[in-house]
């Protein structure tokens, strides 16, 4: 055995063959460099730490150091590390579901009073056909017409009826928590609670009038008394028109033939009523928003003034002090002199 490498973690002795191995086969700790089996036992380890000093470099002489003149800097398009500009983004941000129904409630509103008028009509035009047909006969055009254009306006009404009525419990939702954070309060209604109060039939016929009593007072303006009276009127129309519809639908259970030609002239009356309720609510609405009858704007109230002329005005004396003290002494100097004159005679 010429030389031999020793393992740096276990210290075994292994022969070195036809080139030095680097692992050891039994614990593969790592193989130091090869060593002469006449080396002794105890230096087998064949290298040492030896600690250098550095080299002294010939340092410069300190002095003020001069920084380098470089040419002025120049760009060819906009610097982009300094603040930047975002554009303004033209999309707008979609409006909540509750604003936008409530947006679309005098709409819906007057689409139902027309509708309603329409179906009025109906019922009038075939209320005149059973007349005309007590003595004469009618075509079936005409009757297929007649029902064709009743059946469509009492259906068209019905449902635009219902998507105005949840518009208008949208707008009244809407409106009670505006105007109760301009008073710095809050409403002390939920909007399930105003939801069903105004949708649900049989509660629909008070609770309705009750919030808008409630915010008129949370408005409290000058017209005041006038909204009130506005809502009242609206309440009442509001009942009306559900005792109509009750009456309407239980006197079309009557069998003679009497009783459905007024069932018809009834529905024509109900109809119209429901116009007019459907007209009345548009009313209100814009009168709590405080605009007119088309949803605009009311213009500022005129005030008038009385115009006087210039002349007048500088005909007119002016209360002074020094008038007052002048006519004080010219009374006192008559007075003096009166007094005199009574004396000496």
């Amino acid at each position: 055995m010429s030389a031999f490498q020793v393992c740096a973690r276990c210290a075994t002795r292994w022969p070195v063959g036809t080139r030095p191995a680097v692992w050891c086969p039994r614990c593969h700790g790592v193989l130091l460099s090869p060593v002469s089996a006449q080396a002794p036992a105890t230096g087998t380890r064949n290298f040492r730490w030896v600690a250098k000093k550095p080299r002294n470099k010939t340092s410069r002489p300190a002095g003020p150091s001069h920084p380098r003149r470089t040419a002025t800097p120049k760009y060819d398009e906009i610097p982009r590390w300094g603040l930047i500009d975002q554009p303004v983004s033209n999309v707008q941000e979609r409006e909540p579901r509750l604003r936008r129904w409530a947006g679309a409630a005098p709409g819906l509103l007057v689409l139902a009073a027309s509708l309603l008028g329409l179906a009025a009509a109906a019922e009038l035009f075939r209320y005149g056909i059973l007349l005309y047909n007590r003595t004469r006969l009618v075509g079936q055009t005409t009757l297929v017409t007649s029902d064709a254009l009743v059946l469509f306006a009492e259906t068209a009404s019905i449902v635009i009826g219902i998507a105005a009525a949840v518009g208008s419990a949208c707008w009244l939702v809407d409106r009670r928590r505006i105007f109760f954070e301009r008073a710095g309060t809050r409403d002390p209604r939920s909007s399930r609670t105003i939801f069903v109060g105004t949708l649900v039939p049989v509660l629909s016929l008070a609770l309705p009038g009750v919030f808008l009593t409630e915010l008129a007072d949370a408005k409290a303006g000058v017209g005041k008394p006038r909204l009130v009276r506005d809502i009242r009127i609206w309440w009442g129309l509001w009942v009306l028109n559900w005792a109509l519809v009750v009456a309407a639908s239980l006197w079309r259970l009557r069998d003679s033939l009497q009783a459905q030609a007024d069932g018809v002239l009834l529905s024509a009356i109900v109809a119209l009523v429901g116009v007019l309720t459907a007209l009345w609510t548009v009313h209100l609405l814009h009168s709590i928003d405080d605009l007119g009858w088309r949803g605009t704007h009311k213009p500022s109230p005129t005030r008038w003034v009385v115009s006087v002329p210039r002349e007048t005005v500088a005909d007119v004396p002016l209360p002074d002090r020094t008038n007052r003290s002048v006519t004080q002494s010219d009374r006192t100097s008559r007075s003096v002199t009166e007094t005199e004159k009574a004396a000496a005679s």
